[in-house]
């Protein structure tokens, strides 16, 4: 219980505040042509992202992880595919986005605009310290809690709803050597683990 009062006191004098603007970790699609089944599309201003198409069931069809030094540039092939409502889903380090497909006889279209768009907490451990910053933009509920390694709870936010949040722990100052970081938002939870080393 020390500890955990020495956290949170620590955790409180410590806390700051990062302006994260949406344009700075933003990644935009554009739909290049639709030739029958065939969609070409292209990603701009990101170079690492994982591609994912799920079925209106949420059944996964396909995935690939993707590197490029420009752009990501896709040419999908959907003949196999009856029609229906599909999801192409792009994730990157900072953001998870997602575009409807609809496959209609022997066309599929793919949306530019996005369905949804979630954006993904950053983790940074400077100096002992851990950084947590998130773009919370529907200002859902979001909780971050810590446990050490033997899975012990050493941390509850409890609920924040703020549209930016941020903050900072001294882990090194804490008697174990190793702690996740869970960030949970809208049932998603994002975890990273640190090292005091």
């Amino acid at each position: 219980m020390k500890n955990v009062f020495k956290f949170s006191l620590v955790l409180g004098v410590a806390l700051f505040t990062m302006n994260v603007h949406a344009s700075d970790v933003d990644f935009s699609l554009g739909v290049k042509k639709a030739e029958g089944k065939m969609i070409t599309f292209a990603f701009t201003d990101i170079k690492k992202m994982e591609l994912t198409i799920y079925d209106a069931k949420n059944v996964l069809i396909y995935t690939e992880k993707l590197n490029s030094e420009e752009f990501i540039s896709r040419t999908y092939d959907l003949k196999d595919l009856p029609e229906g409502e599909y999801f192409l889903v792009a994730e990157s380090e900072l953001k998870i986005t997602t575009y409807k497909i609809s496959v209609v006889g022997e066309k599929a279209e793919l949306s530019e605009t996005p369905i949804s768009e979630e954006f993904k907490p950053v983790f940074i451990k400077e100096n002992g310290f851990v950084k947590v910053n998130f773009l919370n933009l529907d200002e859902s509920a979001t909780v971050i809690k810590i446990y050490d390694r033997d899975d012990v709870l050493v941390f509850d936010s409890g609920e924040m709803n703020d549209q930016k949040i941020a903050k900072i722990f001294d882990i090194y100052n804490l008697d174990n050597e190793e702690y996740t970081i869970a960030l949970t938002d809208n049932n998603k939870t994002f975890t990273k683990t640190f090292s005091k080393l």
